[in-house]
Formats: C-alpha cells, structure tokens, sequence
C-alpha cells in the first residue's frame, strides 16, 4: 500500500483569535496602525506616561511585544496572550503598554478595498526607552533574528530543518490541518520555550511536533533592539496536506 503523500507548507503567521469575525493578522503594506506613525505612536505613549505618573520597570531589560486588535471603527481590544512564561518574565512591561494603550486616541483602521477592515497591530515596548531615556522622533532600532546566520532564505533553510525532524509514519491524515507554534529566541540564539498556540488535537501528533521543534540545534543570530540581543518571541505555522493520489 502507497503511503499518503504529506506536501508540508511552513510560512510565518500569527494566531488569528478572532475567527468568529473577519481580522487581518497583519496591517496591509505602506498602511499605519497610529494616526502619525510609529513616531507618534511612541511620542504618545512617552506623553502618556508623564501625565498618568506611570512607573518604569525595576528591570531595565523588560521588552514586550504588544498586539492589539484595531477595530474598523478605530477603537481597540486586547488579545490574550497565551504565552504565560513569556507574559511573567516581561509583565511590567505588559502591563504599561496595556495601560498606556487605553488612553491613546489616535489609532488607524486598516482599508482594504475602500473599507476599513479589523486588523492586529504589533509594537515593540521597550521601557527603558519610554522614560528618562525618550527622545523625539524615536522609534526603536529593531532588527530580526536570523537562522543559523545565513544570508540568504534563512528562513528556508529553517524549515527545511524542520521537516527533515519530522516523523510523520505513524499518522495517516486523511484531511488538511494546521498547528501554530511560538518559542523565545533568546539572547544565545537558542530557542527555549516553545509552546504550541494552536494543537492539532491529537496528543501524539503535537507532542511530535513540540519534540521536532526541540531537536533543531543550529542557532539563531539573536534580535536585537538598540544593538544589544534581546530574548524575541517567534511565532511559526506549520500546515500540512494530505493527498490522496499516493
């Protein structure tokens, strides 16, 4: 008996948690999230802080990746984060831009096709820069980890690594599924916390994966903010299909 053939397509993505409702998981292209840009997201933010005497973090090194949900009608809700590790290990930081978030008027609709659209906006916070450290015009100097330090398609090359780590004898999917999976990339360039956002439901199958994950020992060039590495959350999809003529 021919075994199922699994063509495995593995992109970058981000959980959509508003399935119930249409929600762009990504701002279009050359779109803002904020009335005035990055700069006066953060200008805001800084502002912010000052009249509400809001306190910095006692770790000078707190980073969080804040998504938000910008509505079609320009308000905005939050998104549960289901990384709690991640959530405690940078909670003030969470916290502030929860806080900060609720008094900013200025944000921006997505438009897609003429028509405003729900999307999730992403924003770094970086405290320490939002405080006595703030300057005009800032935004942070971000820039992204790279796989195994390769200059081109390192993204590929991660997941072919992946794939070659997969076993997938002992399941025979007679249907199209997915799995969303999320890890810290930290400082080291190692990858650490990994946890799956999105299962498959079958115990064994995600286990596997997790394990899959786990087993990738080539390391990442870390991210950086300001030039100095950061620990960066990194969220993966990974979809496979079965095909029946095989």
């Amino acid at each position: 008996m021919k075994n199922k053939l699994l063509t495995l397509i593995l992109m970058l993505s981000f959980v959509n948690l508003f399935s119930q409702n249409k929600v762009l998981t990504e701002f279009p292209k050359n779109q803002l999230p904020y009335i005035g840009g990055y700069e006066a997201y953060y200008n805001d933010f800084h502002n912010i802080i000052a009249e509400q005497n809001l306190q910095p973090c006692n770790n000078k090194n707190e980073l969080y990746q804040f998504s938000v949900l910008i509505t079609s009608d320009a308000s905005i809700k939050f998104i549960k984060d289901v990384n709690e590790q991640y959530v405690e290990k940078n909670k003030c930081a969470y916290n502030l831009a929860r806080q900060v978030a609720q008094y900013q008027k200025n944000w921006n609709p997505a438009i897609v096709d003429g028509l405003k659209e729900n999307a999730i906006a992403r924003f770094i916070i970086y405290p320490d820069d939002l405080f006595e450290n703030f300057r005009n015009g800032y935004t942070p100097v971000f820039t992204a980890p790279v796989f195994n330090l390769s200059e081109k398609d390192h993204l590929g090359e991660f997941q072919k690594d992946l794939l070659s780590k997969l076993d997938l004898r002992r399941f025979d999917w007679n249907d199209i599924f997915t799995v969303e999976t999320e890890f810290i990339i930290n400082k080291e360039g190692k990858m650490e916390n990994i946890i799956l956002t999105k299962p498959s439901g079958l115990h064994e199958f995600d286990k596997m994966i997790i394990n899959s994950y786990k087993s990738i020992r080539k390391k990442w060039k870390p991210a950086t903010i300001n030039g100095i590495p950061i620990d960066y959350r990194f969220k993966h999809t990974l979809r496979a299909v079965t095909d029946p003529q095989y």
